[in-house]
């Protein structure tokens, strides 16, 4: 009670100021033990209430280790994340004979320019894109319609492979694990970067066991070898660079 407010009753009641001070003042015990019988912490209500020192020593005991065991755990746990442990596992399998990978090779170069040229002199000439009939003379404005021709090709229905690169003419020379390999050995496909494709040991459909090789066919080691003719010169100017 604010000492105004009290000096104004003493001085109109006949009333003891002591009294008056204390009456509605409690005392430090007494809100250290409301607090701990209304607290939701889990043992001190329990010390609290104890009417016996046995009994408060167990709880202040259980508060005490319990509350150890929280802080042990906590610091563990933070701990244990700063040093960002990491766990590998490794397993080994031994497999062998194991499949041969599917190897694909690409001409670098998408079409052929000797056999290209004519068909597509005459699709320039005959939209007016160009006036020429040399085929020596290769330039940049022309090479900016060269998918344009292959597209309008391809929408007629018309076949294009003529004018990209077979396998026939790149493959040199080719072995697996000693056996001689030929284009027949190889699943083509057509790529709108690289024209023709050509897979070695690309799984079949239409076989029972898919027409895969593997590593220990004919007791080998898996060693594919091909020798390849790139067709350089015949690189066209402008959409593929030879080196």
């Amino acid at each position: 009670m604010p000492n105004e407010t009290l000096n104004h009753i003493v001085d109109a009641f006949p009333i003891d100021r002591d009294a008056l001070q204390n009456e509605d003042e409690p005392g430090r015990v007494e809100i250290i033990k409301e607090f701990s019988l209304n607290t939701s912490t889990h043992g001190i209500p329990g010390i609290a209430r104890s009417r016996s020192i046995p009994n408060r020593l167990y709880w202040s005991i259980s508060l005490i280790a319990f509350a150890g065991i929280m802080v042990y755990f906590i610091t563990t746990a933070i701990l244990a994340y700063f040093e960002y442990p990491t766990q590998t596992s490794i397993t080994t399998i031994v497999e062998w004979p194991q499949a041969f990978p599917a190897v694909t090779i690409c001409n670098y170069s998408p079409i052929r320019y000797d056999r290209f040229i004519h068909d597509f002199l005459n699709y320039t000439n005959s939209l007016n894109l160009t006036n020429k009939t040399s085929t020596d003379d290769f330039t940049r404005d022309q090479a900016m319609y060269v998918y344009n021709f292959l597209i309008d090709k391809m929408n007629r229905n018309e076949s294009i492979t003529e004018y990209l690169y077979s396998l026939d003419s790149m493959l040199i020379h080719g072995d697996f694990n000693g056996l001689s390999c030929t284009a027949t050995n190889f699943t083509w496909f057509l790529s709108s970067a690289h024209g023709l494709c050509y897979t070695f040991n690309a799984k079949l459909k239409n076989t029972v066991d898919g027409g895969i090789h593997y590593n220990a066919d004919n007791g080998g080691y898996g060693v594919l070898k091909l020798r390849l003719y790139t067709h350089q010169h015949q690189y066209v100017p402008y959409l593929s660079y030879g080196e």
